[in-house]
């Protein structure tokens, strides 16, 4: 396998994990914070380390996608 068949497996894997557990994150409203957070930051940091290997734009811009939606999904008193 050569090295863009390899980059394109990556970046397809990735574009799906980060979707999925964008919406994962912020859909389980109700839920505790600390799991919806662990579904954010686990391929933020995926995307991150990608970004750094393969320097493409996807991975940068994948990231942006999980990083808005971290406020929706931060821990905030309740009322």
């Amino acid at each position: 396998m050569n090295s863009e068949t390899l980059q394109f497996l990556v970046t397809t894997f990735m574009e799906l994990a980060t979707l999925v557990c964008a919406y994962a994150a912020v859909r389980l409203y109700k839920k505790r914070w600390q799991p919806r957070m662990v579904l954010l930051l686990v391929p933020l940091a995926a995307n991150a380390v990608c970004y750094a290997i393969y320097r493409t734009t996807p991975f940068f811009y994948l990231g942006v996608i999980l990083l808005l939606c971290l406020p929706f999904v931060w821990p905030r008193k309740s009322a």
